[in-house]
């Protein structure tokens, strides 16, 4: 069952809502009723059938880690074919790897880590090469991150905006987030329940009410710690099979033009600027999702358009681990 094939529009319009308008509303599946003339027990149906074929991942709040004090980077790892079943599960289990994947490259494992403010991420990354006996490995930290929207819909653009990567000082989050700011967001980055009153739920849990919990949620998105609530989709389910990794090397001086051009090509969903070395002189980086796998040759004819001679088509073998990042999550 792939968005392509979902003939019902009622059903193609609450996968848009669910992912870019979800209602912060004490009875958030009525407001979307409203909006598509349906009852809220239908909405709820939907989306638990939804769910059930693993399509909509889940509903939750989507925070931005760097606010909270978190540390990210890309990271590759170079390992030989024979140890390869045995790198991917000591890398599977950190609890702040959340995507990782196998790819057309002797650089051939890819995945992000998040660290916790206490932690140093490049010491991190250090202990899981010399657990997996990786001596070769690439540490590529965003320098900017250039994000569009990825709401699958072929009547909706998607939104492009830009987010400069901010130094934070550890002393100063760690004065400004508290216990209670803590728990919030381990709750609220879980999957809400599929219910009339899911935040009633979610308020009663943490002891507080509702209304004190949509007023931290409004506080939360205006200082920018949250990017959004909404629904995280599974690409696959929805009929994007091919998924590339494309890295290019840019003259710093055309970043923003060709971001600006990039981004009128709506099968690519993230941008990002990275650190490069002596090396490894690739420092744009752009996801692209292809229905079919023949449309992956518009990557060069864009190289091409643009005089971009060195890029990389970094194409996903296999998904090894892509979950939600849980914020503040336990070493244990």
């Amino acid at each position: 069952m792939v968005l392509s094939k979902i003939s019902d529009p009622i059903e193609k319009e609450l996968l848009n809502i669910i992912q870019s308008d979800f209602p912060l509303d004490k009875r958030p599946f009525l407001k979307i009723g409203e909006r598509l003339n349906i009852k809220e027990d239908k909405v709820i149906e939907i989306l638990k059938k939804f769910q059930k074929k693993k399509i909509v991942r889940q509903i939750s709040a989507i925070f931005n880690p760097r606010f909270f004090g978190h540390k990210s980077a890309l990271f590759a790892f170079k390992v030989p074919l024979e140890r390869l079943d045995k790198v991917i599960p000591i890398i599977n289990k950190h609890p702040g790897v959340s995507h990782n994947y196998l790819r057309n490259h002797s650089y051939n494992i890819w995945f992000i880590l998040v660290t916790l403010p206490e932690m140093d991420l490049l010491e991190e990354a250090n202990k899981l090469a010399h657990l997996c006996k990786v001596n070769d490995y690439l540490f590529l930290p965003a320098l900017k991150i250039f994000k569009i929207s990825t709401i699958f819909d072929n009547n909706t653009n998607f939104d492009f905006d830009k987010e400069e990567i901010i130094e934070t000082d550890l002393e100063d989050i760690n004065k400004k987030i508290s216990e209670k700011d803590k728990n919030l967001v381990k709750i609220l980055q879980e999957p809400i329940p599929l219910i009339k009153t899911p935040f009633q739920e979610i308020a009663e849990s943490l002891g507080i009410k509702e209304e004190d919990l949509f007023f931290w949620i409004k506080n939360m998105k205006e200082k920018g710690a949250l990017r959004r609530f909404g629904a995280l989709l599974k690409h696959y389910k929805l009929g994007f099979k091919t998924n590339i990794m494309v890295a290019w090397e840019v003259e710093k001086d055309r970043i923003e033009f060709i971001i600006e051009e990039l981004s009128k090509n709506l099968f690519i969903t993230h941008c990002y600027e990275r650190k490069t070395y002596p090396n490894w002189k690739y420092n744009l980086y752009t996801m692209c999702h292809f229905k079919k796998k023949k449309e992956k040759e518009k990557i060069p004819l864009l190289a091409e358009k643009y005089g971009i001679k060195n890029v990389l088509m970094l194409e996903t073998i296999k998904e090894l681990k892509k979950v939600r990042l849980k914020l503040f999550y336990d070493l244990k």
